[in-house]
């Protein structure tokens, strides 16, 4: 279906300009490392400003959710594909005093810290460095924010790692720079190198520890950026000198960043190519004015637009057409009709012919009805613009409009509900970068959980704005907020957390755990101890088994759940116990219990403190759940009665150095013991009723106070 979104020679041409339709190659959400280094890149990613052209194709929901897992392989230390590395250094404006200057700090330390300030190509002068030192792999040094930096545990020989400390938010400890020169002897029987990227004023903490192994990067003349951008796009620009040389185009990035460079040099080829596709393409002056009023987010256009046209009818037939890009006409007609009744706008009765067709109000909004019966904008971020004018301008339409997008996406058939769904979580994503604001994300995230045919895209928008270089730490920040409120089924509570959204929310931080595993297991302790709700809790299990089935987070899990069990906060306590019992409650294939270890002389210290920690609380469900699963292995698989008669009886003890026997402990077991096998008057012993009073003598013989049992003392069963 891709052929869905190719324009068509127009029937009726809009009344002034271009318009947003799709681009031959649509660019990625989030291309690029990151916004700050969209210099870099020809497809870039978010720029500074939310104007940055994007389109989504009919790719039936993977262009979010591949992208997502592009940049959490990156940041866990993924080596970089060889694809992603050219891509990015494709455009590139090497520097040659540059290039030998890091070069020969490599050579020298096998360290170098690359500083600058935001949007001058840091990210990618470390990959251009990097492979002019021919190494086998690149990669990311997985490291969580503001977390401390053992460059020593790097063992990968042959590599090249980059430390990507870019967010003017890091912090780098006292010692830090001592640390890179003690790493070099390391590096050297690696074979391996490391460039840190980092901003000069974070560097500036720890520079005076190794001056000497830093190089300040000056960032190349923007309009040489655009030069380069222009110059290698293929097909080559059509009239790229007039171009190269419009004061329109030059005189805004004189002194610009590069990353600013590189949005305008975006907006132009998606103007190009839009107009080589119209069939009434637009000369080169309106062109120009096309892209300069795409650099300002078609702000000015859109304001007179709306001051010219007061009826509501024709607005939210340009913002259903907007959200709706590339539909079919009688789609966007009978979406727009539904989007009125969602603003609690009353509709004009027509009868007969009366009021605007199609044809006419998608001349009227300046889109375009092609051959195909398809309405598109051929106006470079043009349909992105409408929405983010209506999301400032109506601000408390939100809610209704973020429904209505809900609605479409899982009522609309997949070439259209699915690229829906896509674009507004780039939007959003986009969105938030510019606003600094989490209402529209929030809004969007829980009217999408409501459905079970957009709950995925609801975790997808979260994890994208999770990952974003820009958003990220303060969406991370945002979702610790919305995991300590209360529940509500209210879904625009302003205070606390709907409960789909903290079930969507779970499901999202699942995904981010390989990036960020304490930052993760954080919000996800916090969702277990401020719910009351099943269904959430039930997502934050789902969520922990999947974190712990990657081995490489097990001990990670370990020890925050560690920490939490004897901790003095007793949300800590109770997520731990909730957590715990989740796992506990999970089995292999063969029906054995995840953390029991099948050694009979001594029970696992970890899961012993899980059981310990778990019984300290009253007797609840999820204890029965977990402790009958244990019983019901130990019944079928006679072997493993041991280890876990073994576990339980010294689950009593306070620890394994206080050996204090803890009464409520043994009744809560006992209860456990008893609603796994309920004891029955004048009924015959059972295997099941053998093993619930094994464990319940050995609970009672452990008690240091209980009586000694005489050796003819008979049995209970």
């Amino acid at each position: 279906m891709a052929d869905e979104r190719q324009p068509q020679p127009s029937r009726d041409s809009p009344n002034d300009v271009l318009a947003d339709g799709q681009a031959p190659e649509p660019l990625p959400p989030r291309d690029g490392p990151s916004s700050d280094d969209a210099a870099d890149t020809v497809t870039g990613a978010h720029a500074t400003d939310t104007s940055a052209v994007q389109n989504v194709s009919t790719n039936y929901g993977t262009v979010v959710a591949v992208q997502n897992i592009t940049d959490i392989q990156r940041l866990r230390g993924t080596p970089l594909p060889d694809e992603w590395i050219a891509a990015r250094l494709h455009p590139y404006l090497p520097d040659d005093e540059t290039t030998k200057a890091i070069g020969a700090l490599l050579v020298a330390y096998r360290v170098a810290v690359i500083h600058a300030g935001a949007g001058t190509g840091r990210y990618t002068t470390a990959l251009h460095a990097l492979t002019s030192q021919g190494v086998r792999v690149i990669r990311q040094v997985r490291r969580e924010p503001n977390e401390g930096v053992d460059l020593e545990g790097l063992r990968d020989e042959d590599t090249g790692w980059i430390l990507d400390l870019r967010d003017e938010e890091e912090t780098l400890r006292p010692g830090f720079g001592f640390h890179l020169r003690e790493v070099e002897d390391h590096l050297r029987t690696m074979r391996s190198f490391v460039v840190v990227v980092t901003h000069t004023d974070t560097w500036a903490h720890v520079a005076a520890e190794a001056a000497e192994r830093s190089h300040p990067l000056a960032p190349p003349d923007a309009l040489r950026v655009l030069h380069a951008h222009l110059e290698c796009r293929q097909p080559p620009i059509s009239e790229l000198d007039k171009w190269l040389t419009a004061d329109e185009i030059t005189q805004p990035l004189n002194h610009a960043a590069p990353a600013e460079a590189v949005r305008w040099a975006l907006i132009v080829i998606a103007a190009v190519d839009l107009n080589d596709s119209t069939a009434e393409p637009k000369d080169f002056t309106e062109l120009v004015g096309a892209v300069v009023q795409s650099a300002h987010n078609w702000r000015r256009t859109l304001r007179i637009w709306h001051t010219d046209n007061t009826d509501s009818a024709h607005r939210n037939y340009l913002l259903a057409a907007a959200a709706l890009d590339g539909a079919p006409a009688a789609t966007v007609y009978e979406a727009h009709t539904v989007l009125s009744e969602a603003l609690d706008d009353t509709p004009q009765l027509t009868q007969g012919q009366h009021g605007p067709g199609i044809i006419e109000l998608t001349h009227r909004i300046g889109a375009e009805l092609g051959n195909d019966d398809r309405i598109r904008f051929l106006k470079p971020g043009y349909a992105e613009a409408v929405v983010d004018y209506f999301w400032v301008d109506r601000p408390h339409h939100v809610a209704a409009f973020t429904r209505w997008t809900a609605e479409q996406a899982a009522t609309l058939p997949p070439g259209l509900g699915v690229p829906l769904a896509e674009r507004v979580t780039q939007w959003v994503t986009r969105y938030t970068l510019a606003k600094q604001s989490f209402t529209v994300l929030r809004a969007v995230a829980t009217h999408w959980a409501k459905s079970r045919h957009l709950q995925q895209h609801a975790q997808e928008l979260l994890v994208a704005a999770a990952v974003d270089p820009s958003t990220g730490k303060r969406a991370r920040e945002q979702y610790l907020t919305w995991a300590k409120a209360l529940d509500t089924n209210e879904l625009t509570h302003s205070r606390h957390t709907p409960v789909i959204l903290k079930q969507v929310l779970a499901g999202a931080l699942s995904q981010l755990g390989p990036a960020y595993p304490r930052i993760v297991l954080k919000r996800l302790s916090e969702l277990a101890a401020n719910t009351a709700d099943t269904t959430v809790a039930n997502a934050v299990g789902d969520a922990l088994t999947d974190l712990w089935e990657q081995p490489a987070l097990q001990n990670t899990i370990r020890a925050t759940l560690t920490s939490w069990f004897t901790a003095a906060q007793s949300h800590h306590t109770a997520a731990a116990r909730r957590a715990f019992l989740h796992l506990a409650d999970r089995t292999t294939l063969d029906g054995t219990p995840l953390l029991l270890v099948r050694d009979a002389s001594r029970p696992d210290a970890w899961a012993l403190a899980g059981w310990r920690c778990a019984l300290d609380d009253e007797a609840n469900i999820r204890l029965q759940k977990a402790f009958d699963t244990w019983l019901d292995s130990a019944l079928s698989h006679p072997h493993l009665q041991p280890a876990v008669l073994k576990t339980f009886t010294e689950a009593v003890f306070r620890s394994d150095a206080d050996r204090t026997y803890l009464a409520p402990r043994f009744l809560v077991l006992n209860h456990a013991a008893y609603g796994w096998e309920p004891s029955r008057a004048a009924a015959q012993p059972t295997e099941r009723t053998r093993l619930r009073d094994a464990l319940v003598m050995a609970l009672r013989e452990a008690d240091p106070t209980a009586p000694v049992r005489l050796h003819h003392a008979p049995d209970t069963a």
